[in-house]
């Protein structure tokens, strides 16, 4: 599995942190999305949407950090 995270704006919470499992042939297997500010979290298990948007704009993240916010529960 590779990693990746990213982040964007949203107006009124702060940052939303999105971290992404996906195969070695970059297919999203499942993502998370995290708002710090609010303690938000959004688990989704089995996505519609399997092709990462816009790649180059994301950031290597690992295993353990998304297992750690894939954890989270939502409130």
């Amino acid at each position: 599995m590779i990693y990746y995270k990213t982040s964007q704006p949203i107006p009124g919470k702060g940052d939303a942190w999105m971290f992404y499992e996906c195969t070695d042939e970059k297919s999203v297997v499942r993502y998370v999305t995290f708002v710090p500010a609010t303690g938000e979290v959004e688990h989704v298990a089995d996505p519609v949407v399997k092709k990462l948007y816009r790649p180059e704009l994301l950031t290597d993240s690992t295993q353990e950090e998304f297992e750690q916010h894939w954890a989270l529960k939502s409130d």
